[in-house]
This record gives structure tokens, sequence and C-alpha cells, in this order.
């Protein structure tokens, strides 16, 4: 299935508007002669740890310890990240 030059001109201006979009709103809600509101830094606070942490989660999901090499290389890895991190 191919798009026709109509298409593929309205798709390419949804993604461009799309991004524009998710670049400049966060400046125009939040302008620098504005104090930023207190929920939006206490996400910005708590959402890395919370996304690192679904991401550890989501990396483990499929390691199984009961059989094959137990797991050894993902955690060995965790490990090295970790290392490298501090």
């Amino acid at each position: 299935m191919t798009m026709n030059l109509t298409q593929q001109i309205i798709t390419i201006a949804m993604v461009v508007l799309g991004t524009m979009l998710t670049r400049f709103l966060p400046f125009i809600v939040f302008p620098s002669g504005k104090p930023t509101p207190n929920y939006v830094q206490y996400l910005g606070k708590v959402l890395p740890s919370a996304v690192i942490g679904l991401l550890v989660v989501y990396c483990f999901k499929d390691v199984s310890l009961l059989s094959g090499s137990h797991g050894i290389p993902e955690f060995i890895a965790v490990a090295i990240v970790a290392l490298l991190h501090f």
C-alpha cells in the first residue's frame, strides 16, 4: 500500500506540527517570568526515578532464575552500569 502525494504531504505536516507542538508547548505554558507550579516541580523530581525503576523491571521481566545462565549476564550488566554511573 502506497500513499499518494497529498497523503505524504499531510503526513509530513502532521509530524512536523506534532514535533513543534511538543517542543514549544512547555515554553508557552510555563514562561520564564512565572514560577513553575509545585506539581510540575514534584513530577520533575519523582519521574526520573520512576522511569528508571520501570526500565529495570521491564529488562528483568523475562529473566529466568531457574534455567539457563540463571540471569547472571543480566545482573552483571546491571552491576557494571551501576558502577559506571557512580
